[in-house]
């Protein structure tokens, strides 16, 4: 994880932190656990958490069945900083019990991460590091509570039925995305590695062998007729801001699209940022002037293609290909496809997607982040 800054933090308690007491009552901090997360690391920074800033302050997101009783019992403090302790999948589920939540203050709550597990996209955008390995927490609890925050936008999906499909819902794992959402190629990849875990959850305990189990089946995929050739794109239709992306879309033929929210994809990468490839990108560089600056609270969205192939160069640095940027994205689904929604991944049939921006959450971050160098906007 990311070393903390010098910024003296408060807490309610002060066992192992130098704070004054005046200190402690400017802010207060809480922390949701997911301790499924990362093995056994959930439990040890549950344990940790306990002694830094009380145990009342703690919660288990799966004895209490997520983090409703937690926002109940803090709903009228004033300068509430939580931290999310777990995955990406984690850090949304907080965000969304925050949506519905009646807290008194919501302007006034932040949200930052402890990463459990892998892949953390969210926690290496704010830069809180790549993942736990058993640290002391004393030093990253100190900077929670004193680092700067910054807006992140939050993007609602509309799912509905297309009309020859006689479905009359469609159900996805989350209405709502913080980091991205990808279909095609990655999202198969992402899907079978998913299935094969569930069915041996012991076998793929190990960081080392799943990294090098994801690389098998990312191979298997270059036999998938499904996800080469650009296939795919015989099967949606992309729509950004009210254009037509066809052109686009069949010129370059892309074997993978990626709606990207965040500077932070498949552990850590931007594919939208990288280095240019002559070799590989189907534009000039002196394209580039006609994309806005990324940033995480525009109310843009990056929308990226890859090859097969570049799915493994980005991990070197590279950049896909960028097709366009849009505050309302819909796509039309003719076949099932696999997606990803923030790490999630899962089939999805025919139907009409619309992705328009939800609302604004204030993200605790680090000065060294990717997001404390991005232009903020306004709350809306």
């Amino acid at each position: 994880m990311d070393p903390p800054n010098d910024n003296n933090a408060s807490t309610m308690q002060k066992p192992l932190m130098e704070i004054t007491e005046k200190d402690a009552f400017k802010e207060k901090i809480i922390a949701f656990v997911n301790p499924k997360s990362g093995g056994l690391q959930g439990q040890l920074v549950f344990e940790q958490l306990t002694v830094q800033i009380g145990k009342d302050n703690v919660y288990d997101l799966v004895k209490d069945h997520g983090p409703q009783r937690g926002l109940k019992e803090n709903q009228y403090q004033k300068n509430l900083r939580i931290i999310a302790c777990g995955g990406d999948g984690t850090v949304g589920w907080v965000l969304s019990a925050l949506d519905v939540s009646q807290m008194q203050y919501m302007d006034f709550v932040s949200v930052g991460v402890i990463p459990l597990g892998t892949g953390n996209d969210m926690a290496r955008f704010l830069g809180w590091g790549v993942g736990y390995h058993g640290e002391a927490l004393a030093p990253v609890i100190q900077s929670l509570a004193g680092s700067e925050t910054r807006l992140l936008d939050r993007w609602q999906i509309d799912v509905q039925p297309t009309a020859h499909t006689g479905i009359s819902s469609l159900k996805i794992p989350q209405p709502v995305f913080n980091n991205y959402l990808s279909f095609g190629a990655d999202a198969q990849i992402a899907l079978d590695f998913h299935e094969k875990r569930n069915a041996s959850p012991r076998r793929y305990a190990n960081r080392v062998f799943n990294k090098f189990a994801y690389g098998c089946i990312s191979c298997n995929t270059f036999i998938d007729r499904r996800y080469l050739f650009g296939n795919i794109v015989n099967f949606f239709e992309l729509h950004v801001d009210g254009r037509n992306m066809d052109e686009e879309l069949f010129q370059f033929r892309p074997d993978a699209i990626l709606i990207l929210n965040i500077a932070s994809y498949a552990a850590g990468t931007n594919p939208w940022q990288g280095v240019y490839d002559s070799l590989w990108c189907a534009r000039s560089q002196a394209d580039d002037d006609r994309f806005r600056e990324q940033s995480c609270s525009d109310g843009y969205l990056e929308i990226i293609g890859f090859k097969h192939f570049e799915l493994a160069r980005i991990q070197l640095g590279r950049r896909g290909h960028r097709i366009a940027q849009g505050n309302e994205i819909k796509l039309r689904i003719r076949r099932d496809l696999p997606m990803e929604i923030d790490g999630e991944p899962f089939l999805l049939g025919p139907c009409q997607i619309t992705i328009t921006r939800k609302n604004q959450a204030r993200m605790i971050i680090t000065e060294r982040s990717q997001a404390a160098h991005q232009i903020q906007s306004k709350r809306v």
